[in-house]
């Protein structure tokens, strides 16, 4: 292999790396289902790092888009849902402020949870 090719092989490598490092971990798992599909597309098994490309060229944006109205959907039902629980409790309405309380204690774990861990569609 001559020395530009091991350089430009090298700068491929450091590109997929960069990229990988970026995505979050459902990111990851999409791009593992496109590869999957574009493998069956084009009889041959394709590269993650191709694969990438493609679902970030091509699909990332309406992905993430859709990702991002899904789980404002269910943050909002979680927020309801402990809205209801309180204001039972508290036998009144908390309205605002069993949201707000949702907001400080468990707002930023339950989206640190969906970015990473939350898997479904």
């Amino acid at each position: 292999m001559t020395a530009i090719a091991e350089s430009q092989e090298q700068d491929s490598y450091q590109n997929y790396r960069n990229t990988v490092r970026c995505l979050k971990k459902a990111e990851v798992r999409e791009i593992e289902r496109h590869k999957y599909f574009m493998s069956i597309e084009r009889g041959h098994e394709v590269s993650f790092e191709e694969a990438a490309q493609d679902w970030l060229e091509h699909y990332a944006q309406s992905w993430r888009e859709d990702r991002q109205r899904k789980m404002l959907a269910m943050q909002r039902d979680e927020i309801n849902r402990y809205k209801w629980i309180q204001s039972e409790r508290a036998r009144r309405d908390l309205g605002g402020t069993a949201v707000m309380e949702w907001i400080q204690r468990y707002a930023a774990h339950w989206r640190e949870w969906y970015e990473n861990e939350y898997a479904g569609d």
